[in-house]
């Protein structure tokens, strides 16, 4: 047991004679790197690691800041004001907390009397009195360090070359700082080109956005790989450009590396881009919201028609009668809401007319006061000569109802809305910007208000389908879609402009037209008989639809020949031996469209008279939803009264010459 003991005190007696060994090697050390510390050229100072105090300077770094080593010691960077680019402070933060290095950093550094000073800097972590530091070393730079007389001759040239490319272009050497700029590059940066030889551009964007410049430009310089981005970029001006720049290594013939960029500006082009896909965007939902429309027309044609029948034909003290009211109020209600997919997704019927925009305005203004209520201010400003437009009367009422319903709302506590008519006339160089816009006269109508406004977001969505900023119950979400139909199917356009707090801008354009403006003849609304004895062949697809309008035509004293296609019609329009007064039609059919079934018809049965029906429209009777002159038309779902007045009238006027589109 003495003898482990004895072990054991030799043992102990060695290990603490071992250490003070490796003290007092540690204590020459340090003796060693602050004699090297204190006595170098280089700017050299220890701070605590991230943005903690200096712990000492050298006699070449407190000259070099203008301040005493005192006046340092012990106070931060940060304190001092030492560092002119924030982000460069960061940088080196982030490098030293990341366990890596700085190399060669072109700094700028403020003295105590304020000069600005430049040196290159590098930093490293040590450990010094077992504690983590910074060590930091600097190299003032002069002014005949920063001139490089490199390729003199052929900069003279290269520069002659560059400044005829509309691009800006630039060559960064080793230091990231700029040693050619070309002329659409000081444009564009609103600097001439002494303000940026010799400069990183860094300086004049946000710390985060310099420091990842910075490292990409590094990730170049150390791998050689191309690098090209899309940035958002703030020119001269200050305002913000789409800017794809594409960056490359570039060796001298002595193997010293530089970057050569080439700047694209883009924002036209992203602009464009953007507004295609909206369009594309738009167009293909319009294609869904047609065909769910033609589809529930279809569907509510049969449950408000079968419901009228049924109302019809039972007493009026029925307790029922109230049940099926429900039903038919709530069925109108329904063909509301597909009347609008079908004006958003352009199918709609349109009764153009030429008019004075002027004058719908005018007419429209007492309806609107009521309509936007007492706490809403509404001014119109009209242009005096204004030009004339084709379009629908009542589908304008509905764009301007539509539009100051959604101000009234987007002002709740009142506000002002106004309503502009203006000519504009659009030139080659502004459609190229504003797709799907073309050249030409055109007509605005405007309606703005300063209510709430709308971000970028919902400026995007806002005349989607079922899209609303409202609460719930509040709206369907289809009046800004069914405003964008309208407009498009009117061979027009429209644009808004919109920002948080400060208000809303719908701008509408139509194509100027020549012309008179349109006067309406009253129509005779004096009672006729809605019966009839007459031979009716009555071509439908939908099973459900043929069956309703077959009855309600027999019930009213009509011969109806039900026909389920176009082959099957033409079959039976040969077998029959008696006169068909009159052929009704879907237009949209499998196999033969009713417009090509009706020009066959009239071969096999001079003088026949036609009605066409749909839910939606085909060009087979309109074009772009415009109804052509004399054609016959009923839009599904239409109620019971209707088809029946429809058809008598049909039978009695219709001049045959005028029924079948070119």
């Amino acid at each position: 047991m003495s003898d482990e003991l004895e072990c054991l005190r030799r043992n102990a007696a060695k290990l603490e004679k071992r250490n003070e060994q490796l003290q007092e090697a540690l204590r020459k050390s340090e003796e060693r790197f602050f004699k090297i510390f204190n006595s170098s050229a280089s700017l050299m100072a220890i701070t605590s690691l991230g943005e903690g105090p200096i712990i000492d300077i050298n006699e070449a770094g407190a000259r070099f800041s203008g301040y005493r080593r005192e006046e340092i010691i012990g106070r931060t960077p940060a304190a001092l004001g030492l560092w002119t680019n924030p982000w460069q402070r960061d940088l080196v933060t982030q490098r030293m907390l990341a366990g890596g290095g700085i190399r060669d950093l072109e700094v700028e550094i403020r003295t105590k009397s304020g000069q600005i000073r430049a040196a290159l800097y590098s930093a490293e972590k040590i450990s010094l009195k077992n504690e983590i530091c910074i060590l930091s070393i600097a190299t003032g730079i002069t002014d005949e360090n920063r001139t490089e007389e490199k390729f003199k001759e052929s900069k003279e040239y290269l520069n002659l070359v560059i400044n005829k490319m509309g691009d800006p272009i630039f060559v960064k050497d080793r230091m990231h700082r700029f040693v050619v700029v070309n002329d659409a590059l000081c444009a564009f940066a609103g600097k001439s080109a002494e303000q940026l030889i010799g400069r990183t551009g860094y300086e004049r964007i946000p710390g985060d956005q310099a420091i990842a410049l910075w490292e990409q430009e590094e990730q170049i310089f150390n791998t050689g790989i191309e690098c090209v981005t899309e940035d958002a970029v703030s020119d001269g001006q200050g305002r913000i450009h789409t800017i794809m720049a594409r960056k490359a290594l570039l060796k001298d013939k002595e193997g010293s590396k530089q970057i050569v960029g080439v700047l694209r500006d883009i924002t036209d082009y992203k602009r464009l881009e953007s507004q295609l896909m909206q369009a594309q965007k738009m167009e293909a939902v319009g294609l869904l919201a047609g065909g769910v429309a033609h589809d529930f027309n279809n569907l509510l044609n049969v449950i408000s028609g079968y419901s009228e029948l049924i109302l019809e034909n039972i007493d009026q003290n029925d307790s029922m009668r109230e049940d099926i009211e429900q039903i038919i109020d709530a069925g109108r209600h329904a063909a509301s809401l597909t009347s609008q997919l079908l004006a958003f997704s352009r199918k709609q019927i349109l009764h153009p007319e030429v008019l004075d925009l002027n004058a719908a305005v005018t007419d429209m203004s007492k309806m609107l006061r009521r309509l936007i209520g007492e706490d809403v201010e509404l001014e119109t400003i009209t242009q005096a000569d204004l030009g004339l437009t084709s379009a629908d009367p009542g589908q304008i009422q509905q764009i301007v109802m539509n539009l100051a319903v959604n101000a009234r709302d987007a002002m709740p506590q009142g506000g002002k809305l106004t309503i502009e008519t203006k000519n504009v006339d659009f030139d080659d160089r502004y459609v190229m910007t504003h797709a799907p816009v073309r050249p030409g006269p055109h007509v605005m109508l405007a309606i703005s208000d300063n209510g709430a406004g709308m971000d970028a977001a919902t400026q995007a969505r806002i005349f989607e389908p079922f899209f609303t900023t409202k609460g719930k119950g509040r709206g369907t979400g289809l009046g800004l879609s069914t405003v964008y139909g309208i407009v498009k199917q009117s061979d027009g356009f429209i644009w808004v402009y919109s920002e948080p707090g400060k208000g809303t801008a719908f701008k509408i354009y139509f194509p100027r037209v020549e012309g008179q403006v349109s006067t309406h003849t009253p129509k005779d609304k004096s009672e006729i008989d809605l019966r009839g004895f007459e031979t009716v062949l009555l071509v439908e697809d939908e099973e459900a639809v043929r069956g309703l309008v077959g009855r309600i035509l027999r019930e009213r004293g009509y011969t109806v020949l039900e026909c389920a296609d176009g082959m099957d019609a033409l079959r039976k329009a040969q077998e029959f031996a008696g006169e068909i007064h009159l052929a009704i039609t879907d237009v949209v059919m499998p196999g033969m469209s009713g417009s090509v079934l009706l020009s066959q018809l009239q071969a096999l049965r001079p003088g026949i008279k036609a009605l066409y029906i749909s839910g939606y429209t085909d060009n087979a009777i309109v074009h772009h939803g415009i109804l052509l002159s004399n054609v016959s038309f009923l839009q599904k779902p239409f109620t019971v009264d209707n088809l029946a007045r429809k058809v008598r009238e049909v039978i009695s006027t219709q001049p045959p010459e005028f029924l079948y589109p070119a």
